[in-house]
């Protein structure tokens, strides 16, 4: 829930557009965008405007940075601000405590920083510096309650989050589990163009990267396999590769660690990742940038927002994006185009519906996924970085659609109730052939051949989600409730190829020493196997209560009621048929938290939840794997400081699962749906304990850092590890600075990543052990502002060159040393 001035009608800030002249999209734009607007616009144009600011309350805004104060303020007081972020960038306030007017407490606020606000419009406020009188030479950004309300974090120039995933109008504080939130600067700051990238920096996440292409890499959280995607709040398939995206089109990525069953339904114990996406402002404003970089790396984006009417109830946004990528791996070529359209109409000044489309087309020749970790004689192979181990034949090409559309609408009771529908479709295409079949020999480079994979779909989901959220009174005491109801369907079907292996082919590699990826190709025609259908299906109702006892102590409670099915059916030519039909009907997943304010700075707080996790692996008998079923248990200590523009936060925790996947030691082939796959096992009592640490936001003015680091260890029942190819041990930093005086146009930043070593035991052809040793990554960043509107940013990754195994499997590297260089200009 927003945070509201008393005595108002329950506008959002972003209906106020009207007040204010709205700079206008081009028309062309405003066309493109219209398109996506449908029937919105038409009872929107005339919608009527937002009621005007109170006057006189009460404000108690500690010192600090200026730009959190402002933020701060602009949520309580109901005002506009509109704001140059180079001229709030290093300025502090001393603070607002007392009774003050809209006008008076905002003079107060901004004493002796240098900087005055004009009005503009009923309730709207320009910043400008005391002896600046052309308002034109100013870059302005909307600083609004809205912003507040939803965790904005684009044009904040900050390292700080300030939402969670849940529905709940939370802080980072007041989230009973451990939260970390990647904001659209740090993006920005580090480079980080896919979700891999973002997730490859966020505490307490390993990656496990073993191909050119993003969709095979596996990623983990305190043991477990991370695969709960949302897009503003929907839950997707893990089948739709949400770690593939381009963050192009997202403000942020919030990464909430340890079983997230009450936001997510079904999924495992490790975290859950939600994209939002950005939203169109007001005001005109955009920025085109253009990039290159090592290995032939190119990339240009695009992003133009604004209203598109004259009164701004109608506000779009269009990002687009190319790429064209080389790599350090021969042969491997990569492109990836990129769009994002949406639409926001203001219906009434209470109604708010958005509709918009997001697409991403990704294609890869000699799509590598790695070569041989071992010789023959059991020693561990050398390769060069440049080694490719794919035919020359191989390709993968993914194209991703969603469409999505929501209304939301506010209640004079300060209620909202929203509902949200999302589908998404992935189109994939990939013939692939890569040489990790064997072992050579050392001296002679043959005993290498190829493993083939011929892999065509077409999944598709649809998930809807109704809720309504808002403050509710027991025992004199304000609370706040959720209520909701999602649905969600799954479906994949299709012809099924032999994978793997090819009858009659011949995917023997003579001399892999000298091997350029010439092998013939696999002629596929007459090979289909049958036909195999997947469906999914899942309905939740979920109810979440935020109880406040006192001021200082808050109560979570939640539960999730889910009913859940999978059928799959497979029809193979030899006569054969499978079908399975898996159902999970009155699943219960609670959640308990609770939080105690110690003082103004420092809570603590435990918290408790359950999650299940049906899963697609089969055992020897062909029969799916039961669901993974589990408890977390978290303790921890949360700071924020500066008001809120600095965030620190430990944690120690508890996973208890059974039902772990896997593998059948004895390399056990089954048929199942899409050619077959070896065969896994449940291991029961699996234990994972560990504890985390992060630091984030803003240390002084100017300086902005994240900093995080984990350990955690995953045993069995019997005290056995079961995951040596994950580390036990990560540490994340990075930091910028902004230097002061004349040299302000200059940000300077850098930052190390460190994990401990890894390994993957019976690995080589005599039961060797292969084994990555703990490694350190530096990277450095500059950026000059040559004026409010240009800028060029270098990053330089692994400064120091260093060779590692980039996976626990071996047979592909990490990136060697790189550097990209962006130039960027904002209107």
């Amino acid at each position: 829930m927003a945070h509201r001035r008393p005595g108002s009608r329950p506008a959002l800030t972003r209906t106020s557009a009207s007040r204010l002249h709205a700079k206008r999209l081009p028309a062309a734009v405003r066309g493109a965008l219209l398109a996506l607007a449908l029937t919105a616009a038409a009872g929107a144009a005339h919608a009527q405007p937002a009621p005007a600011a109170q006057g006189v309350r009460s404000y108690a805004i500690p010192a600090g940075p200026l730009g959190p104060a402002l933020s701060r303020y602009a949520g309580e007081s109901g005002i506009n601000l509109a704001i140059d972020p180079a001229l709030v960038a290093g300025r502090s306030t001393q603070g607002l405590s007392g009774e003050f007017g809209a006008r008076a407490g905002l003079a107060r606020l901004l004493k002796d920083s240098g900087l005055a606000g004009h009005p503009s419009g009923a309730d709207g406020y320009v910043l400008r510096p005391v002896a600046a009188t052309d308002a034109t030479t100013l870059s302005e950004v909307t600083v609004s309650a809205d912003a507040l309300r939803d965790g904005k974090t684009e044009d904040t120039q900050s390292y700080t989050g300030s939402t969670s995933a849940t529905k709940l109008n939370l802080s980072l504080r007041e989230t009973p589990q451990s939260v970390s939130v990647i904001t659209r600067q740090q993006m920005e700051d580090q480079g980080l163009n896919t979700i891999q990238d973002v997730l490859g920096q966020t505490t307490g996440i390993s990656v496990d990267k073993s191909t050119a292409t993003q969709e095979y890499t596996q990623v983990y959280s305190r043991g477990f396999t991370v695969d709960t995607y949302l897009f503003d709040g929907i839950p997707t398939s893990s089948q739709l590769e949400g770690i593939t995206f381009d963050t192009a089109i997202y403000d942020r990525v919030e990464v909430v660690r340890g079983a997230t069953g009450l936001v997510s339904g079904t999924g495992s114990p490790a975290a859950a990742v939600n994209l939002v996406r950005k939203r169109p402002t007001r005001d005109f404003s955009g920025s085109v940038s253009a990039s290159a970089g090592s290995w032939d790396r190119y990339r240009a984006e695009a992003d133009l927002s604004g209203s598109l009417v004259e009164n701004g109830r109608i506000r779009g946004r269009i990002v687009a994006a190319h790429q064209d990528y080389g790599s350090f791996i021969s042969r491997v070529k990569q492109q990836k185009d990129v769009f994002y359209g949406i639409v926001e109409a203001d219906l009434t000044d209470s109604t708010l519906l958005t509709a918009g489309i997001t697409y991403q087309d990704d294609r890869t020749d000699n799509a590598s996924r790695g070569f041989p970790a071992f010789f023959s004689d059991g020693s561990v192979t050398d390769f060069s970085r440049r080694m490719n181990g794919a035919a020359d034949w191989s390709y993968y090409n993914r194209k991703q659609t969603s469409v999505f559309g929501s209304l939301e609408h506010t209640f004079a009771n300060d209620w909202t109730a929203k509902a949200i529908v999302n589908y998404t479709q992935n189109d994939y295409d990939a013939l692939q052939g890569y040489a990790q079949n064997g072992y050579p020999d050392r001296e002679t480079g043959a005993g290498a051949g190829l493993w083939l994979a011929n892999w065509h779909g077409r999944p598709k989901q649809t998930a809807v989600d109704l809720y309504a959220t808002g403050p509710f009174t027991l025992l004199g005491r304000k609370h706040e409730l959720v209520l909701g109801v999602s649905a969600s369907r799954y479906e994949q079907g299709g012809a099924t190829f032999p994978n793997w292996r090819l009858p009659g082919y011949d995917a023997s590699i003579p001399d892999i020493f000298n091997w350029n990826g010439h092998s013939p190709k696999p002629d596929y025609a007459g090979t289909q196997t049958g036909n195999s259908t997947t469906r999914e299906e899942e309905l939740g109702v979920y109810a979440t209560a935020r109880l406040r006892p006192t001021d200082r102590f808050s109560i979570i409670l939640g539960g999730r009621y889910t009913d859940w099915k999978r059928d799959v059916d497979s029809d193979y030519f030899d006569g054969t048929s499978i079908s399975d039909k898996l159902r999970e009907k009155g699943k219960i997943t609670p959640f308990a938290g609770v939080v105690y304010d110690l003082d103004d700075n420092w809570s603590v707080y435990a918290s408790y939840t359950s999650i299940f996790k049906p899963q697609a692996y089969r055992d020897r008998n062909n029969s799916f794997l039961p669901p993974l079923e589990g408890d977390n248990y978290e303790l921890g200590v949360k700071g924020e400081f500066f008001n809120g523009a600095l965030n620190a936060s430990a944690a120690v925790f508890e996973l208890k699962q059974d039902n772990l996947a896997e593998m059948d030691p004895d390399n056990i082939w089954v048929t199942g749906g899409g050619g077959g796959s070896y065969a896994y096992r449940t291991v029961q009592g699996v234990t994972s304990r560990g504890f985390e640490m992060e630091i984030s936001g803003e240390l002084q003015p100017g300086w902005q850092m994240i900093a995080g680091y984990s350990y955690r260890q995953l045993k069995d029942g019997d005290g056995r590890r079961v995951d040596t190819w994950q580390p036990n041990s990560l540490f994340r930093l990075w930091t910028t600075y902004r230097l002061p005086g004349a040299w302000h146009p200059l940000t300077v930043g850098g930052g190390v990543t460190w994990q401990s070593s890894i390994a993957q035991a019976d690995y080589g052809p005599n039961n060797e052990t292969f084994k990555q040793d703990a490694y350190a990554l530096v990277g450095l960043m500059a950026r000059y502002d040559f004026n409010r509107h240009l800028s060029a940013t270098l990053n330089v990754n692994n400064l120091l060159d260093k060779k590692y195994y980039s996976t626990g499997f071996g047979g592909f590297y990490g990136d060697p040393r790189n550097a990209m260089l962006t130039m960027k200009y904002r209107f």
